[in-house]
């Protein structure tokens, strides 16, 4: 159940943030530049290797945190939640992929709303 970034097309980092209680804790992180000026940031679930707060449970702050590294705007920034597929006969660890939309106050983000996406859409985004 581990997941390794060389391995993934959908990151190429890991990002370490302040989890639940400033809990140390990473994901798996890809940023594209889009042609529209957008820029796209997925964030990666990796389960044991991360050592506190899962993305899910901390992604309004999480998201915010990244748009401020990226030095992007709110309405430049499309943020999408991954959690990869583990290979498990348990349908909660299949792949999937959800883009995050979040309201705004003083450019941080609140307020989190998933809508399931299938891959092909998300590789869509990546050409953006």
């Amino acid at each position: 159940m581990e997941t390794n970034p060389d391995f993934d097309k959908y990151m190429d980092r890991y990002f370490n943030y302040l989890g639940q209680w400033d809990s140390p804790s990473k994901c798996g992180l890809m940023v594209i530049n889009r042609k529209d000026d957008k820029i796209l940031a997925i964030a990666t679930e990796i389960y044991r290797q991360n050592p506190g707060t899962p993305v899910t449970e901390w992604c309004a702050p999480l998201a915010t945190s990244i748009m401020n590294e990226l030095q992007c705007t709110p309405e430049q920034f499309i943020f999408i939640e991954h959690t990869p597929d583990l290979h498990s006969k348990l349908a909660f660890y299949e792949e999937t992929f959800d883009l995050v939309n979040f309201e705004v106050k003083d450019q941080s983000l609140f307020n989190p709303k998933w809508t399931r996406l299938t891959a092909e859409k998300v590789d869509e985004m990546m050409q953006g």
